[in-house]
């Protein structure tokens, strides 16, 4: 984000901002100051990645912890984390009159955040704005003014952190059901997309685990349990938006197809029922997570509280700290997130070119 609405704006010599913001977990935490076009926000959204403490996002305490899963209270989430500090930054940090204003002025026709309702397994889509979003299988449409709830109920990790109530209904995190909810932007008749993702390319990764040496041999140990349940939020938060993309990719092939057999019209009269022709930029980690986690954890643990360092020692020591993916959840320090938030911005700059013609395409 710093280099797609501050530097690359700067060089084009006009904004970048975009007319529809869809996010889910981090995406919605940080998707709203696109959405709100706060340049101000940005900038200090920047400086709390660069220097966050994890005291700033959690506390741990085990005997509440404890309590809460041997003595369950009626009503009560259970969760390992208590994430009150979080709640508290994400209220004061929310840029809650800006994005009024852009919405309110037609700037930004629509902030999508998806979010998981725990009772039904619903995938919940909160939209603030003016677009038309047609209900999809498996979703429900909630028009909104929105806070920093909404995002809170996207960010809710089960089992870390506590489900979050709105209007009655519990959330946890979106990507359960929908981790880039790039339907929703089509739906709204979007046709260039800049999609940013958390996860590295599944080749890539696969690549990297096989070249032999010492990370090869952790990674064929017999994995623990904390080892398979970062794996496991993995596959259940990340790996979605492949689908997605897919997806995407497949509608433009088709109206290739269509095009190319049946003429130009083929494409006019599949616009007619809402299939249009997407163009996505998709810029993803060049680096893995989970293995930047377990090496600069190794390197530089955090300064936290002694209980919040004993589960941090703990996850480290029971996962592959060369594929650290569960201590990739729960590593709020500047060393790891200022680091995260430098690999954006390079990513994001290795994509200049692919970004302009994104944004210079007629579509």
């Amino acid at each position: 984000m710093r280099f797609v609405f501050g530097d690359l704006a700067r060089r084009i010599g006009r904004a970048t901002w975009p007319d529809v913001v869809s996010g889910t977990s981090v995406g919605a935490l940080n998707g709203v100051f696109a959405a709100a076009r706060d340049g101000v926000g940005l900038g200090t959204l920047t400086g709390v990645w660069q220097h966050m403490k994890v005291e700033d996002i959690y506390r741990f305490e085990p005997g509440r912890a404890l309590r809460q899963l041997l003595r369950p209270t009626r009503g009560e989430s259970f969760a390992l984390l208590d994430p009150a500090p979080f709640h508290a930054l994400v209220e004061r940090r929310f840029p809650g009159m800006a994005l009024r204003r852009a919405i309110d002025n037609g700037l930004t026709r629509a902030f999508i955040v998806a979010a998981t309702e725990v009772s039904t397994g619903f995938n919940s889509l909160y939209v603030d704005g003016r677009a038309e979003i047609p209900a999809q299988p498996g979703s429900r449409i909630y028009r909104t003014r929105m806070s920093g709830e909404h995002c809170r109920a996207s960010a809710a990790i089960p089992f870390v952190f506590p489900a979050v109530p709105i209007d009655g209904r519990h959330h946890v995190d979106g990507g359960l059901r929908q981790n880039t909810p790039l339907r929703p932007v089509i739906a709204a008749g979007v046709t260039r997309a800049l999609v940013i993702g958390v996860k590295q390319e599944r080749e890539k990764e696969a690549k990297s685990r096989s070249l032999g040496g010492p990370s090869a041999a952790k990674s064929n140990e017999r994995p623990s349990l904390l080892f398979l349940a970062g794996k496991m939020l993995n596959a259940l938060l990340l790996d979605p938006i492949e689908r997605d993309l897919w997806s995407a990719e497949y509608r433009n092939d088709l109206l290739s197809w269509g095009v190319s057999r049946y003429g130009a019209d083929f494409e006019a009269a599949a616009s007619e029922r809402g299939l249009r022709r997407i163009e996505i930029t998709y810029v993803q980690p060049s680096a893995d997570l989970g293995r930047m986690a377990g090496e600069i954890y190794r390197a530089r643990p955090p300064k936290a509280s002694k209980s919040v360092r004993f589960l941090l020692d703990r996850v480290h020591a029971y996962t592959h700290d060369i594929e650290a993916d569960f201590l990739s959840y729960l590593y709020f320090d500047s060393a790891y997130t200022g680091a995260l938030e430098a690999l954006g911005y390079e990513d994001a700059r290795r994509h200049e070119e692919q970004i302009v013609q994104l944004l210079e395409s007629p579509n």
